[in-house]
């Protein structure tokens, strides 16, 4: 650049800065909320950093940390422009925290269905799927595959049997302490039963973490001449059975869901031991599931030694496709292959949809503030039409005029763009903190997720600072056509 394009650069820079600061000091009230808002969000943010969480103090966080906003606008900036740069502020930190619960939901339910689903499937035509050793060790040496856990899988009435001993031997009959309850023993529950290869499952990422003692080899334990088989039961469906960990019950396949051509006969029972409950942070499989070793769930479910299929967890769960494809290649036609969002695409598809819509909705905040600024420009050109054409009295050019009041506006976004960014990171902080709980009957996570993404918040940054650069571009046209000898005569 040359040096009188810098210095029309460093003069719009200056002129278009001194427009929008304040030209007085801030009254007393300016310095009153100022103070109230800095002490209640230090007496709010104490507690949540200390692990007392009260939906009081989040509530109290927000209205204070929106009352600095406010003080720190209204201390710099002139009035009009204040409120300018506070709309668009607000409405960058909605749309960033709306966008980054949206983004925490999904990557929640994935991470949830990668635990216990695997983000590729493998299953066999017919019912045969013997040789499953074999695939999974092929493919789990293969990249990107980094865990390969076949697994057994059918549909099974679960019942708490609280008059049955939970000791290891099962002699001694005595009731435990979920079996004093006065309460009327719960009736059967119809869950998806799930067999699985402890080593094998433990290499899926999270599933130890699901886990409440966080040992596989441990609770997933096969049956033996001294034991019952062990069975982990999802915190939800432990609640329902009114069963806890030694507690026994028993597991029935239905004669109509064994997958055989012959006359139905008697359904298969046997009991198990509760070691484990499994906490997923997905509310739907909470409730729905039993896990158990994949030994006893081939003897229960198949009474022989094939599986329903092979999971297999990705390094990148974008990959999914791209494998699915290279084993439909490979393998026989026997097989079939699909993903984690062929599998869950319902869930996802409305994942999307909420988010583009909460997109759309928030999005137009951003268009509202932006809009906003038209209003506040008009008014300073009003009130500095002297200025103006001082301005151009002593040289200036009309496009001088133009880009200073242009350099105001994309100012006033920048700034609203950066305090929103702020008080938006604040807000997930806090939702991340509070890990406030959701209703296991609406939502399909337990507590409200965040995950901010790079362009969660750089999207509403950026649309803001368009926004207000096309926004002011007319009121710069009209401030520059501003009539010089006119304006000084006033």
């Amino acid at each position: 650049m040359t040096t009188l394009a810098l210095t029309n650069l460093a003069v719009v820079r200056m002129m278009a800065a001194r427009l929008m600061l304040r030209d007085d000091v801030p009254g007393p009230g300016v310095r009153k909320l100022g103070i109230v808002s800095a002490v209640v969000s230090v007496g709010c943010a104490l507690p949540l950093v200390l692990g007392i969480h009260h939906l009081a103090l989040v509530a109290g966080l927000g209205l204070a940390s929106m009352g600095l906003l406010v003080w720190i606008c209204l201390r710099l900036l002139s009035p009009a422009m204040a409120v300018s740069v506070v709309g668009v502020a607000l409405a960058c930190s909605s749309l960033m925290t709306a966008l980054s619960v949206t983004a925490g939901f999904q990557l929640e339910i994935t991470r949830a269905l990668a635990r216990l689903n695997g983000h590729v499937l493998l299953t066999k035509y017919g019912l045969d799927f013997f040789e499953y050793e074999a695939v999974a060790d092929a493919w789990r040496a293969r990249e990107p595959v980094i865990a390969a856990s076949p697994f057994a899988y059918s549909m099974v009435a679960v019942v708490h049997e609280p008059g049955a001993s939970d000791d290891e031997d099962g002699d001694d009959g005595e009731p435990s302490a979920a079996d004093e309850d006065d309460a009327p023993p719960a009736g059967p529950s119809i869950v998806i039963g799930k067999g699985l290869d402890p080593v094998r499952a433990a290499e899926l990422d999270g599933f130890r973490e699901v886990l409440g003692t966080g040992d596989p080899v441990a609770v997933l334990r096969p049956g033996d001449t001294r034991h019952v088989p062990g069975i982990v039961l999802g915190k939800g469906l432990a609640a329902r059975l009114r069963a806890e960990v030694g507690s026994r019950v028993r597991v029935v396949v239905p004669a109509e869901v064994t997958g055989r051509d012959e006359p139905p006969g008697p359904a298969r029972h046997a009991p198990f031991e509760v070691l484990d409950i499994l906490s997923t942070g997905t509310s739907e499989l909470d409730r729905n599931l039993a896990l158990m070793h994949i030994s006893a769930a081939q003897a229960l479910f198949f009474r022989e030694g094939r599986v329903t299929g092979i999971e297999f967890e990705l390094t990148d769960p974008e990959l999914a496709e791209e494998v699915a494809a290279t084993m439909t290649a490979e393998l026989p036609p026997l097989y079939r292959i699909s993903t984690w969002k062929e599998t869950n695409s319902p869930m996802l598809i409305g994942l999307a949809q909420i988010r583009a819509t909460l997109a759309l909705v928030l999005g137009l905040m951003v268009v509202v503030s932006a809009s906003s600024l038209i209003a506040s420009l008009l008014l300073l050109v009003r009130r500095k039409r002297h200025d103006i054409a001082v301005t151009m009295a002593v040289g200036g050019s009309r496009s001088l005029i133009f880009w200073v009041f242009e350099a105001v506006g994309l100012l006033a976004g920048l700034m609203g763009a950066v305090l929103g960014l702020g008080l938006g990171g604040l807000y997930c902080l806090v939702i991340d903190a509070f890990r406030y709980p959701l209703g296991g009957d609406v939502y399909p996570v337990d507590h409200l997720p965040v995950v901010v993404q790079p362009i969660d918040a750089l999207g509403p940054a950026g649309a803001a600072v368009l926004l207000c650069a096309l926004a002011s571009g007319p009121v710069a046209m009209l401030a520059a056509r501003v009539h010089m000898l006119a304006s000084l005569q006033r």
